[in-house]
């Protein structure tokens, strides 16, 4: 694409570039303005913006050994975190088609407590982060 100006005027060295799109690259260079003439481009530096995650993957549910009151939830992180740290909320849901939140984690497992047993559940897990 084309190169789009701002200016930063004094002694400010920061300019805030606003409306950028998630996940998108965008490339930056500076340079000095002065009424004497303009100075010489900097190098260009290149950042990608943060994005939303993907997906988790691999989801399981088993009860731990012995265990007939509880389900082991585990996962795969999404290979994509969107740049920013991931937490899950893993929901719950049995026969009557409540859906309740089991946990707030930062980590691909935790454990559903106080269940029924003989009892269907399912599961799902959402990946966040800060957008």
């Amino acid at each position: 694409g084309s190169w789009m100006e701002r200016i930063s005027t004094g002694n400010t060295r920061m300019v805030t570039l606003e409306n950028l799109k998630l996940g998108t690259m965008y490339q930056v260079r500076v340079r000095a303005i002065s009424d004497v003439g303009n100075g010489a481009w900097s190098n260009t530096v290149s950042r990608t913006t943060f994005n939303v995650p993907g997906a988790p993957t691999n989801l399981m549910i088993s009860p731990p050994s012995g265990s007939c009151d509880q389900l082991m939830v585990t996962w795969t992180a999404p290979s994509n975190t969107g740049g920013l740290p991931v937490t899950y909320e893993v929901y719950g849901m049995d026969y009557t088609f409540n859906d309740t939140i089991i946990n707030d984690t930062t980590t691909t497992t935790t454990t559903w407590n106080g269940l029924t047993a003989n009892t269907q559940y399912t599961v799902r897990v959402v990946a966040f982060n800060d957008l």
